[in-house]
């Protein structure tokens, strides 16, 4: 079903930002005209000035008292967050139904996620088909997201031709990132500023422990590029033997499976991904819960503009929800006074920020509104974090 929520972080990937520059409009060169009817001005849309304006009247928004009465706007758009999706798929022989059960949900998958408006790319790790009708334990991955006859389609989708067994698919990762076989290096494709989601899918157990796998990912060069221990930047979402209804990791494996996966279910619980049952007939509904997963972790952190690189103080952020007013949001220092602050946004770093970071109770009410829209206001002095 499609929800309300995917249509949302498309306002935050559009044109979802104002930039104002006091004194004069912003020269960015991916600026749009400034007669906007969401621009918070008057006729032309530039003035940021006055007591409806987003510096004006000094409100419990955060903003500052200063009504900078030569500020104008003009919008900017702001880059979409981004998301390298890395599918790895045991094909051993107990696996025929569950990787059926993937090439005939893929499609959907990535069309929820693109509908987000998250920039994604998706990798498979798997023995590839040589042809759309060749049977076995292969997979042919389908248009629109591969390309004609089982091809990659650059830059949104590569299927690495690498055999997965029943237990060796945290060391597979590993090795072929880096492979000396081109062919098999992965890492290529990756970029260094998108957050990094596998998906792992098996009936089996990991003969490598978790913690290990950690480890040696996150010392994957260029350093960074799965983030530290301290700031993972990877998610690790099982699809394994885990049996609905029980506890994760120690509960009894699932009817069809050989195995639990526990030590694929402890990666999850790290990088708080979503686990599920490789048992499941019907993959639709996983596929559709991890998507959902994946655009909630990420749908609303919004990249800095570049007007506001030399002095993010004079960003404030602003939510236009259907049919309603511009509502200012409060700044507050860190995740932890959300709670005391829902309607609120934070830096993920206040002295060189990258990312502004919506509240999750906040956020939650803009995934199911449709149509909101969250635009930053940049060029004038906002009021200090909470």
């Amino acid at each position: 079903m499609r929800r309300a929520r995917l249509f949302v972080t498309v306002a935050f990937a559009s044109a979802a930002l104002v930039g104002a520059a006091c004194g004069g409009s912003s020269d960015a060169p991916n600026a749009f005209p400034t007669d906007t009817p969401d621009s918070g001005g008057g006729p032309s849309g530039t003035s940021t000035g006055g007591p409806n304006g987003p510096f004006g009247g000094g409100d419990a928004a955060g903003l500052s008292d200063a009504k900078p009465d030569g500020c104008a706007s003009s919008v900017a758009q702001v880059e979409r967050a981004k998301v390298d999706i890395i599918f790895v798929i045991d094909n051993s022989g107990s696996m025929t139904e569950e990787m059926r059960q993937i090439k005939l949900n893929v499609n959907q998958f990535a069309a929820k996620i693109g509908m987000s408006g998250l920039d994604y790319r998706v990798i498979f790790i798997v023995t590839k088909a040589s042809s759309s009708t060749q049977t076995g334990n292969v997979i042919c991955v389908g248009a629109p997201l591969a390309g004609a006859n089982c091809a990659d389609n650059p830059p949104l989708f590569w299927h690495i031709n690498q055999s997965v067994g029943s237990t060796n698919s945290l060391q597979l990762i590993l090795s072929t990132y880096d492979s000396p076989n081109a062919a098999l290096a992965w890492n290529k494709h990756l970029r260094m500023d998108a957050y990094k989601v596998f998906v792992e899918v098996t009936d089996d157990q990991s003969s490598l422990a978790h913690t290990t796998f950690d480890t040696q990912l996150l010392a994957k060069a260029p350093a960074g590029m799965f983030g530290t221990a301290a700031n993972r930047r990877y998610i690790f979402h099982t699809i394994a033997g885990w049996t609905p209804g029980t506890a994760f990791v120690t509960g009894a494996k699932c009817s069809t499976s050989e195995n639990n996966g526990s030590q694929y279910q402890q990666l999850s619980q790290l990088t708080k991904g979503i686990i599920d049952s490789v048992c499941k007939t019907d993959y639709s509904g996983v596929l559709d819960n991890i998507a959902k997963g994946t655009v909630d972790r990420l749908a609303c952190e919004l990249s800095v503009p570049q007007q506001a690189a030399s002095d993010p103080t004079t960003v404030a952020v602003q939510a236009t929800f259907p049919g309603a007013a511009p509502q200012l949001l409060v700044r507050v220092t860190d995740e932890s006074k959300c709670a005391a602050n829902p309607n609120a946004w934070y830096y993920d770093d206040n002295l060189a920020p990258k990312k502004i970071l919506l509240c999750a109770d906040f956020c939650s009410k803009v995934n199911a509104a449709a149509g909101t829209k969250i635009e930053a206001v940049v060029g004038c002095k906002a009021a200090d974090p909470r």
